[in-house]
């Protein structure tokens, strides 16, 4: 990367408790110094190396021999650069001796009228009796410019030096004066009067740093708004560690910003333990007012170092490098007084309390009771009913978490299941059965599967008071933000916030949820629900027979000692059938003899309610149940909210909720289904007969409405727009529907006649289904070229020859051969069609006219072609054109002499007559340039064969 001179560079290491695993420890150094060495031969040299506390294990003097000579010492040589001049270090909690006063007092010192930690000799001789021989070992061993300085009376450092012309102002406080035992938190402070007069000395400077060890919501809460202050007013960067994790968070205090940037731990543990070990690499471009952050990991199964990509927020990031604004003394304006005590969840995301849910667990009424065993989405009230049954799942979800009170890291715990195998129910019990009576618990569950997950909304929620399970239902596409979530969490909510998540089982793989590193941020473990087991049938029959034989439905009529073993046998039948094995065997043994009228009834009480966009929500299950019908799952809220004329930001709570309360509809994170798929069989069997609607006109509507919402310029297209283009048609195609997928590709290029891949498709189609005169019309009603498309013209072509149009066939494959057929220059792939498709109507030519130049033009295609990398069927093709033209009498040309020939073919069909609209489209054949045709060739022949 290019450097300007007003660039200041650093590299951040912390944490390398050396003493606790001495052989671990020293293969880190040396993977560090590999780093550094690679670095610097990419050009990447610091100016400054900053080390923020933790250097030792336990505080002793052969620690810090090790770290000095073994690591330090040959780092410096490394870089070079008379780095030893610009290294700074400061103390962490792992830097003291606690054998040395280990009854001192915290509260005493750290009181407003101590003079422990004043920048005076009285400070300096009361710390001198206290707390300097506990850092002794550190102290002696300094190897840095500063050494001596935390025994003088400013009891910090600050430097100021002009590095590439620009001051630089370095300040290392010992965030650790106070540290005593593991129960350190919020009863830390650098003492305030020490990093004043510390700041005061570098206010000149242009960039100013602070090195300390701890981050500020470790220090005590009365002094952090001070000390906040003094940071925001001095415009720093904070660099600390302790944490063993990368961060950077712009921060503010006294209405001013600066940015405080956490590196990662130089050594917390050993290759195949969860933890990482890590480092950041960091630049200001002072004239620019940029900060540029880079985070790295050791990954021992790569043995490499790669970018901590998940370190720093994405926002922020552009390419392999993290930018925030360098400080400035632009005002922040933070009313502290009136800030809100507790965030409110965003949107999407409610918090309950055990008490309140503990209200839902009473016996359901028969209406509630019905439609929820019909397949209405579970909600707390349905799902925490003593009417519904507790399957063994919950069991062992719950087991899980029997250890959450005393954790020390985050338990994750993943529900994954076919859909509608009941895991959201399993869920949601589980999850009350994990906080239920615990008053010092909350749920924060998100309640619309559509919602992100975004760190910086649900971190000011997660009260530190309490204990927080995070719900997650459909969690695939959060999975990477919850991790994101997890490794930010403060050290105050270390082990207080778990999560239980579930998820279809093919969208957690198919969203690379599972390749994600789950045991470097948490225990992590996986729960799958199949099937029915005996036992739970049992209970799911008891508790249908509590509402007598409207609830049992078909099952009424069957003895009761029989009533189990059917549903758990037809669980196991459905499994050979389409997902939803759960359910589709409940609605088989519930309702299977009146599928029909249920699906009516339900139809005709969904007609009756209107939606935002006055259609109704039928109307919107038309929509879901023909796409499901057809096992074409990728219906999303987006292209539905579209085809309703629904407002999106209004489709799941005037939509979506209602459709799951009656049963009807359920969601993903990603896509919308009817509850079962035989439900949505039979939805459109009844729309069609009884309703009288026309289901391919829904099939129609939405693929327009998939193409209209793409084009609204501020919404980003759908992700599988191509589907929407191509595979509906293609899916009717397929099933002879024709008139069916004629009309809907039709439809989609009426949205977007100037799409060549759309009409190239369109008209594909109809040439499959043996329609190639409407398969030409499609071609022939553009009015300008189509540029950069080779494949458009070939289809054409292709097209054209299949109506016996010959000469316009050569003429549309020796444009998409052409130079002007494309800015980019013609590939093997495409080479080989055009030149295949050009030996027909070349033979077809020369058997009409007899002209030589047909033939020879055949011949001359088959030497072309035969130089390239073909695959068995262009071989084939090109083999039977060079035999059938050798009979004609043409001689193999060199190949220098194939490309004009080719010309000449292709001048000669011109001359026999074209289509008027194609010969105002196309240029004419001598102008037709086919440079990069004989380039690709020649490249072939004169590459080494294998």
């Amino acid at each position: 990367m290019t450097r300007e001179a007003a660039t200041v560079r650093w590299l951040h290491l912390s944490d390398f408790h050396v003493g606790k695993d001495d052989y671990a420890t020293r293969k880190m150094f040396d993977y560090i110094l590999a780093h550094v060495r690679k670095r610097k031969s990419e050009g990447f040299i610091p100016d400054l190396l900053f080390i923020t506390g933790d250097l030792a294990n336990k505080g002793l003097a052969i620690e810090y021999d090790t770290f000095w000579l073994e690591f330090i010492s040959p780092l410096q040589d490394e870089i070079g650069n008379s780095i030893s001049e610009r290294t700074f270090v400061v103390p962490g909690n792992h830097d003291i001796d606690r054998t040395k006063h280990p009854a001192f007092n915290q509260e005493e010192i750290a009181k407003p009228e101590s003079h422990y930690l004043d920048p005076s000799d009285e400070g300096a001789g009361l710390r001198g009796d206290m707390l300097i021989p506990r850092f002794r070992g550190y102290l002696d061993s300094d190897c840095t410019p500063v050494k001596g300085a935390f025994t003088k009376p400013e009891g910090a450092y600050a430097q100021c030096l002009t590095i590439h012309g620009q001051e630089v102002g370095i300040v290392g406080i010992n965030t650790a004066w106070l540290c005593k035992d593991e129960k350190d938190e919020r009863k830390l402070t650098p003492g305030k009067p020490l990093l004043e007069k510390a700041l005061d000395t570098i206010k000149s400077a242009k960039l100013r740093i602070v090195l300390g060890h701890h981050p500020v919501d470790w220090f005590i809460p009365t002094q952090q708004k001070s000390i906040k202050s003094l940071l925001g007013k001095s415009h720093v960067l904070y660099l600390h560690g302790h944490l063993h994790d990368a961060w950077a968070e712009p921060s503010y205090g006294g209405g001013q910003s600066y940015l405080a940037i956490q590196t990662g731990a130089g050594f917390q543990a050993r290759e195949g333990e969860p933890w990482r070990n890590g480092l950041v690499w960091g630049e200001a471009g002072l004239h620019a007012g940029e900060i540029k952050l880079q985070p790295w990991r050791w990954i021992p199964e790569q043995q490499d170092w790669t970018l901590a990509t998940d370190a720093f927020h994405e926002h922020h990031r552009q390419g392999e490098w993290w930018h925030y604004s360098l400080p400035s003394d632009q005002p922040t304006k933070v009313n502290y007084a009136t800030a809100a005590p507790v965030a409110q969840p965003p949107k999407g995301w409610s918090v309950f309390k055990p008490e309140d849910l503990a209200t839902h667990c009473q016996s359901l009424d028969e209406g509630a009771a019905l439609r929820y065993f019909d397949g209405a989405v579970p909600d707390w009230n349905t799902a925490l009913s003593t009417s519904i049954p507790r399957r063994r799942i919950v069991v062992n979800l719950v087991d899980r978490f029997q250890h959450a009170d005393t954790a020390d890291k985050p338990i994750v715990t993943l529900l994954l299941a076919a859909g509608c195998e009941g895991k959201t129910t399993a869920l949601l019990q589980a999850a009350y059965a994990i906080v239920e009576k615990k008053n010092d618990w909350r749920i924060l569950q998100r309640r619309d599967e559509s919602q992100s997950l975004v760190y910086d909304e649900i971190l000011p929620v997660l009260d530190k008071n309490y204990n927080w399970l995070l719900l997650l239902d459909e969690a695939d596409h959060a999975a990477g933000e919850l991790q994101t979530l997890l490794k930010r969490l403060p050290q105050s909510l270390h082990g207080r916030v778990h999560a239980l998540l579930a998820c279809r089982d093919t969208d957690w793989l198919a969203s690379g949820a599972d390749n994600l590193n789950w045991s470097a941020t948490a225990d992590f473990h996986k729960e799958r629900l199949i099937g029915l087991d005996l036992p739970d049938a049992q209970a799911i029959v008891q508790s249908w027979q509590a509402y007598g034989d409207t609830c049992l439905g078909n099952l009424a009529k069957i003895p009761e000692v029989e009533r189990a073993a059917i549903l758990e046998r037809q669980a196991k039948d459905e499994v050979s059938t389409r997902s939803g094995a759960f359910f589709g065997a409940l609605l088989s043994v519930r309702s299977g003899s009146d599928l029909h009228n249920h699906a009516r009834l339900l139809l005709d009480r969904l007609g009756q309610r209107k939606i935002p966009s006055g259609g109704t929500l039928r109307d919107a299950l038309a929509y879901i149940a023909t796409m499901h019908a057809e096992g074409l799952e990728f219906l999303s809220r987006p292209v539905l909210a579209q085809a309703l004329g629904c407002p999106l930001e209004k489709l799941h709570r005037e939509v979506l909720v209602p459709l799951g309360q009656e049963a009807a509809a359920t969601t993903t994170s990603s896509f919308i289904f009817t509850r079962h798929w035989r439900i949505a069989e039979t939805m459109v069997s009844v729309l069609e007969k009884e309703f009288g609607e026309d289901i391919g006109a829904r099939y129609v509507e939405l693929s327009q409405a998939a193409i209209d919402y793409s084009n609204i310029s501020h919404i980003p297209a759908p992700e599988n727009l191509k589907q929407w283009r191509f595979e509906i048609s293609n899916h009717f195609l397929a099933q002879n529907r024709h008139e069916l997928a004629f009309h809907i590709a039709e439809a989609v290029l009426d949205r977007e006649p100037t799409n060549s891949l759309t009409r190239t498709h369109v008209a594909n189609l109809y040439r499959r289904a043996k329609k190639p005169d409407e398969a030409i019309r499609v071609f022939r009603e553009i009015k300008t070229l189509v540029e950069g498309n080779r494949a458009f013209y070939y289809e054409w072509g292709v097209t054209e020859g299949e109506c016996s149009h010959d000469v316009e066939n050569v003429m549309l494959a020796a444009y998409s051969l052409a130079d002007q057929s494309s800015q980019r220059r013609i590939d093997n792939v495409q080479a080989q069609k055009s030149l295949t498709g050009l030996g027909v109507p070349f033979g077809a030519l020369y058997d009409a006219y007899r002209d030589p130049a047909f033939r020879d033009a055949r011949m001359a295609v088959v030497v072309l072609g035969q130089t390239l990398r073909l695959d068995a069927t262009s071989k084939g093709y090109f083999e039977k054109h060079a035999k059938e033209a050798t009979a004609q009498g043409a001689r193999k040309p060199e190949l220098k002499q194939a490309v004009p020939m080719l010309q000449a073919g292709i001048v000669a069909a011109e001359r026999i007559g074209l289509d008027v609209r194609i010969g105002e489209l196309l240029p004419k054949a001598e102008e037709m340039a086919f440079d990069g045709l004989n380039e690709l060739t020649l490249n072939f022949v004169n590459s080494p064969k294998k």
